[in-house]
């Protein structure tokens, strides 16, 4: 009889010892809470690079944003305001489109009209507003459509970075 109840706790036993040893190599839960093996500490080295030209096309590339060089008049904006004055003395109905995506085929352009960063109706022939452009749009086209039928006014309009105030005159 002991015999008999030795083999069952013998069997129970090895059972046990199998389950643990299996949880054990699996890695238990994976909840992230369990001990990991930590990095070594690493100390990072500061590198200091001196750059003293001034001349945009011999500085060398960067490769880090350490070693960007920014000249001390840039502002480091995103977008900057410019001035919409339209002021057509005919006082036609017209609607005023401001664009980014066209091309220039001889006397006459290509609009998408999807590319639009502003429309809106001129008031008597007027409009003034103030709008946020970012910065890469440098190069937009302005149109004036009419109500009345006349053809299409367009307007190329270029940032000038060396203009304090950025502005767009229709007259």
């Amino acid at each position: 009889m002991k015999t008999q109840i030795e083999k069952i706790i013998n069997v129970r036993l090895s059972l046990i010892a199998l389950s643990l040893l299996a949880l054990t190599a699996c890695g238990g839960g994976g909840d992230g809470d369990g001990a990991s093996p930590t990095p070594a500490a690493v100390t990072p080295t500061a590198t200091t690079t001196t750059t003293t030209t001034t001349d945009p096309e011999l500085a060398p590339d960067p490769t880090s944003l350490d070693d960007l060089v920014v000249d001390a008049d840039n502002a480091l904006e995103a977008s900057y305001q410019l001035t919409i004055n339209v002021d057509k003395s005919n006082q036609s109905r017209g609607y005023f489109s401001l664009c980014d995506d066209y091309t220039a085929q001889g006397g006459s352009y290509s609009v998408n009209f999807d590319s639009c960063l502003f429309r809106g109706p001129l008031s008597d022939g007027k409009l003034n507003k103030e709008l946020k452009i970012a910065n890469h749009e440098s190069q937009l086209i302005a149109v004036i459509w009419y109500y009345e039928g006349q053809n299409p006014q367009y307007v190329e309009w270029s940032y000038m970075a060396d203009s304090e105030s950025q502005i767009l005159t229709m007259d």
